[in-house]
């Protein structure tokens, strides 16, 4: 079973709260939670191909690193006049689609938060939040084994003003690959590749329906002069949406998306979707 969400925590505003168990990464988990695509479709993904398969991508690949959801220890600290701390360690995962064997973990990963809420007034209200990411890859290759460290960081930054919310977010790897955790993320050798991006929102609502804009890049750099130019260099996408909650739980929406991926060797590919739907959660 595919259990994404399975924890428990414990503790209390003096001592600060533990939680021990399978939840959302730390890593990138602001900003997807707060993407508007989330309940729709934004990248169509798989989904836009000639053999469907999978979910849709939002924003994943292009402005962030997928989460995960991951096996996890974490303490959080009191509050503190709205700033508190994380600091947790992870069960290790491989680098996803790597050919060689994977040799055994000799660590957890290690994730850390920062956040802090601030009320301006009694209708605007400012959340910001830092985190970073470790975890060493092990392998055993056909030239040896190798390994590499893998750390990131990213930033994350929140308005809202009465029904006006915006929000920008960038974050930056190092042999973390991108789209998800530690994909592309060396050449096949240990040499880390480098990776960046953004995603910048805005939305408005006007009684029970939300417009909104956003849009994101992600960035993925060569290892060295002869790691391999077919990589992906970048990819970018826009994406406009309407989102109309009919009820508390069910979500009519709208969205025109439009993606281009650049590879380092020049060659470009470019992609529009428009999609309509509902969301019901539960």
């Amino acid at each position: 079973m595919d259990i994404r969400q399975v924890y428990l925590t414990f503790g209390n505003k003096e001592l600060g709260t533990f939680k021990l168990g399978r939840d959302i990464g730390l890593f990138g988990a602001d900003v997807i939670l707060n993407d508007m695509t989330l309940p729709g479709v934004g990248g169509a993904g798989s989904a836009a191909s000639t053999a469907p398969a999978n979910t849709t991508l939002g924003g994943i690949g292009l402005g962030y690193i997928y989460t995960d959801w991951l096996a996890q220890i974490d303490y959080t600290t009191p509050d503190f006049s709205g700033l508190n701390f994380t600091i947790g360690i992870f069960d290790p995962i491989n680098s996803l689609l790597h050919g060689d064997t994977v040799a055994p973990k000799k660590a957890p990963g290690f994730h850390g938060k920062v956040a802090w809420t601030m009320p301006i007034s009694n209708t605007t209200k400012f959340y910001g939040s830092a985190t970073f990411i470790s975890q060493k890859q092990d392998y055993i290759g056909g030239a040896g084994p190798y390994s590499w460290d893998g750390t990131g960081f990213d930033v994350f930054a929140k308005i809202d003003v009465e029904d006006f919310e915006a929000f920008a977010y960038y974050y930056h790897g190092s042999g973390l690959g991108t789209t998800a955790l530690f994909f592309l993320a060396d050449d096949g050798l240990g040499n880390k590749r480098d990776s960046d991006g953004f995603l910048v929102q805005a939305t408005y609502k006007v009684g029970a329906v939300k417009f909104g804009v956003n849009y994101g890049e992600s960035k993925l750099d060569l290892a060295n002069a002869a790691d391999s130019t077919t990589l992906v260099s970048k990819n970018r996408k826009i994406t406009g949406g309407v989102y109309y909650s009919l009820t508390k739980n069910l979500t009519l929406l709208g969205e025109i998306s439009d993606v281009q991926a650049d590879a380092h060797n020049g060659n470009k590919n470019k992609g529009t979707n428009g999609n309509v739907g509902a969301f019901l959660s539960f």
